[in-house]
């Protein structure tokens, strides 16, 4: 709808009043297309525009990543309901059926020739949701040309540049687009033509809550500020049909496959969880705001006055704008459940970028209605140009938050697809993983099963192309001593192969025999790390246990292998968790090959199972790199 002048419409929408007994609906605004009002409304339009081309250009050089992969090879709709690969198993805690539908299409005619067929879904969604914003603070009274200005720094946020740089996130964008627009339906700017219209409106903003909680999370924060604005705008019994097929779903759908992924192992709710809940939201909340106006510090202060002036207004805006109040509840009701999630660790808050997107596009319409004259009875362009100038000076420097973001992603991503090829390459030449086909050979990607890239590889579905030689020695490094324990790249609790190691030489250890077939590696000096150097044997693969004292709680020891090429450089070392208990396997399935062991933690590390070494502990204690 244009932007115009307000006036008056004194009819309300059948039935609408909240409960009985409570005043009847105020006069609603309803803007009237004049000659001046076009003016925020073409803006409008070319910023969305130039915003759908900034970010075509700032994604261009990106490729899958990340959860990608879970939709790409794992999801189908062959799986039972209850199986991880069903398309209703939920990813992590989110129910995502509808984003899983989504890639699985493109998919089946894209599938990994470009990334651009599942980016742009995403960026429509996002050009969508700056709109429904603009429109929600237009219907909210806001001025035209603020309301223009921030649906702008919203279209160009940087600070959220994770929600716009991976196609994944239209989970993310989904939830809210839906919500949005589930709240412009059932509090429109003009009434209803009828009861059938009116019921038409209920019946799709209800479909469209049942959308939001189908793509992620963040629609069980729009439902709850959808439901704050139904029960301001219609009475209890037609506001509970409104939420009954979205809530009941959501609820089933809970009961019976979402809450096994919230009582995993890796989820822990515990009382610091709730006491540190409040600073969390109000922290999120803050970085948010201070991100988005790059100015961190302005956060806390731009948020304060926000809740001084909804308290203030807090009965206007339940008469005339409760979406207003329902966007601010939302815009809660999603920290509260980020406060309970895994990014909130050991008490030490982030500023996370996919969440900053998520509040601004909620909150924008509230920013946007406070910062209008009428808001404040000041005069119009004398209080309106200054508002739109800092809109424009934050929107600036968003673009250069979004820019340099995606240069980082873009060598995230450009990484992992050439190790992906990489590691595909040699699977396909026969070479097999330490762990077997159903672990991941690839560091933090567990969707990237050995049988899924294999697979991949067969069908000529990776990108063409022969690696680099180092890229190559990394992957074969990966498939020889990287063992994924389900969360991360980690020493084995048993024993995978019968063979042991021989060893060859240590440096900046003081080697001494431990009993029981051990030998212990303490560190002779604070620097450098101890470095030991092993031999596989010729045929089948090698275990060997290592030992060391448990790491203080809350913190991980590592040991880093290096598989040492005969020529060329060495790549990057695995780095491998040492279990809690201090002790694990380390496993190698590549024949006849030279492992190099560092170990910087600072304690002595013991070694188990090796072949007895040809030289005498003290040459092995000062013995140089083979």
């Amino acid at each position: 709808m244009a932007a115009g002048a307000l006036v008056h419409d004194e009819t309300c929408d059948g039935g609408a009043g909240g409960a009985q007994g409570s005043p009847p609906p105020q006069p609603r605004p309803r803007l009237v297309a004049t000659k001046a009002g076009k003016w925020p409304a073409s803006l409008h339009a070319c910023t969305l525009l130039a915003s759908l081309a900034f970010w075509s250009w700032t994604d261009r050089a990106l490729w899958f990543f990340g959860d990608e992969w879970d939709f790409l090879v794992r999801r189908g709709l062959s799986f039972p309901p209850g199986s991880p690969r069903s398309i209703w198993y939920p990813h992590n805690e989110h129910w995502s059926t509808l984003p899983i539908l989504l890639w699985r299409a493109l998919y089946s005619i894209f599938h990994l020739n470009s990334y651009w067929p599942y980016l742009a879904p995403l960026l429509l969604a996002g050009t969508v949701v700056a709109h429904l914003s603009w429109r929600l603070a237009l219907r909210a009274g806001a001025d035209p040309w603020v309301a223009t200005f921030a649906a702008g720094l919203l279209a160009f946020l940087g600070a959220g540049a994770s929600d716009m740089t991976s196609a994944f996130q239209v989970t993310f964008v989904g939830s809210v687009l839906f919500g949005l627009l589930s709240m412009l339906l059932l509090d429109p700017a003009t009434p209803p033509k009828g009861r059938t219209d009116f019921r038409a409106r209920d019946a799709i903003a209800s479909l469209s809550l049942l959308g939001a909680l189908m793509c992620s999370t963040v629609g069980d924060a729009m439902v709850a500020g959808t439901a704050l604005l139904l029960f301001a705008r219609r009475p209890w019994r037609r506001a509970l049909a409104v939420l009954a097929l979205p809530v009941v779903s959501y609820a089933i759908w809970f009961a019976f496959l979402g809450r096994p992924s919230i009582s995993a192992p890796r989820a822990h709710f515990g009382l610091r969880t709730f006491t540190t809940l409040p600073s969390y939201v109000l922290f999120g909340l803050a970085g948010a705001i201070g991100q988005s106006a790059d100015d961190t510090k302005a956060g806390v202060v731009v948020l304060t006055c926000l809740a001084a002036w909804a308290a203030w207004q807090l009965r206007s805006l339940w008469q005339h704008s409760p979406g207003i109040l329902g966007l601010c509840a939302a815009a809660v009701a999603f920290y509260v459940m980020a406060a309970a999630g895994r990014d909130q660790t050991a008490g030490a808050f982030t500023v996370v970028s996919r969440y900053v997107w998520v509040a601004m596009a909620i909150l924008v319409p509230v920013i946007a209605k406070a910062l209008s004259p009428r808001s404040f009875g000041a005069g119009g362009p004398a209080f309106r140009v200054p508002v739109c100038a800092l809109l424009t000076a934050a929107t600036l420097g968003n673009l250069g938050q979004a820019s340099r973001w995606a240069t980082a992603q873009a060598g995230e991503r450009t990484t992992l697809e050439h190790q992906l090829v990489a590691v595909g390459r040699l699977l396909g030449a026969g070479v097999h993983d330490v762990s077997g086909p159903r672990t991941s050979p690839i560091q933090l990607y567990p969707a990237l099963a050995v049988a899924s890239i294999e697979h991949l590889e067969h069908a000529h579905l990776l990108p063409a192309g022969e690696p680099r030689p180092l890229v190559t020695s990394q992957a074969r490094e990966l498939l020889a001593l990287g063992t994924w324990d389900g969360t991360k790249t980690s020493l084995t609790a048993r024993r995978l192969y019968l063979g042991s190691f021989t060893l060859l030489r240590a440096m900046s250890a003081v080697v001494s025999p431990a009993g029981a077939g051990c030998i212990s590696f303490a560190p002779k000096f604070p620097l450098p790390r101890v470095q030991i150097w092993l031999m596989a044997p010729r045929s089948g693969g090698a275990s060997l246990e290592l030992a060391a004292p448990p790491a203080s709680q809350g913190l991980t020891n590592f040991v880093a292998a290096t598989l040492v090429p005969t020529s060329g450089r060495a790549p990057a070392p695995v780095e491998l968790a040492v279990p809690v208990s201090g002790r694990g396997y380390l496993s190698d399935n590549a024949a006849a090959t030279l492992v190099e062991l560092s170990w910087r933690v600072g304690t002595p590390l013991l070694a188990c199972g090796l072949r007895a070494p040809g030289r005498d502990s003290h040459q092995l204690g000062t013995s140089q790199r083979p």
